[in-house]
């Protein structure tokens, strides 16, 4: 999935869970939701595919639990820890059905224990290659696809309550 499904998730766990509701903790939750692609960050500053291979070290459980975790520590109440906890957990329950077609094919959800590789592919994948291709018609209509399914539906249940919060003075105090 790509950062626009993540995000969904995101602001679906920061709405459902987050006691607080600022504009902090939101960036919190979507941090948190896209964590485990921060091998392509590392990937483009260090220039090292073999080193920051995508999936093969950040998307597993031991990473992703270790991130939200420590990242709920900023977080003061239980309920919205659990959910940024829960929320983190969510890319890799995204991650896991998406078709890969570039190997190693799947998540190793349980490295370092187990090197398994699980994957259920159902969901398109986002191309990558040239900048012709990550721009693609087909790129744009798996990214439409993305925000039509994982953030639309939160917008539009959840559009009172975040229309109200984010116009609020207190969703603007970190």
């Amino acid at each position: 999935m790509s950062p626009v499904a993540h995000a969904g998730l995101g602001l679906l766990g920061w709405q459902v869970f987050d006691r607080k509701k600022t504009a902090g903790t939101l960036l919190l939750f979507l941090l948190v939701a896209n964590g485990p692609d921060v091998d392509f960050l590392l990937h483009t500053i260090f220039r090292s595919r073999a080193l920051f291979l995508h999936q093969y070290y950040t998307h597993n459980l031991l990473f992703t639990l270790g991130l939200s975790v420590c990242a709920s520590l900023l977080l003061g109440d239980a309920r919205s820890r659990m959910g940024l906890v829960l929320t983190g957990l969510s890319h890799l329950a995204a991650d896991v059905i998406v078709i890969d077609t570039l190997p190693p094919i799947g998540l190793r959800l349980f490295y370092p224990f187990s090197g398994t590789f699980y994957n259920l592919p159902w969901f398109p994948y986002l191309k990558r290659g040239s900048w012709k291709v990550i721009t693609s018609m087909r790129n744009f209509e798996v990214l439409a696809l993305e925000f039509v399914i994982f953030i639309l539906p939160v917008l539009l249940i959840f559009f009172k309550p975040l229309w109200k919060r984010v116009t609020s003075a207190p969703f603007w105090k970190i």
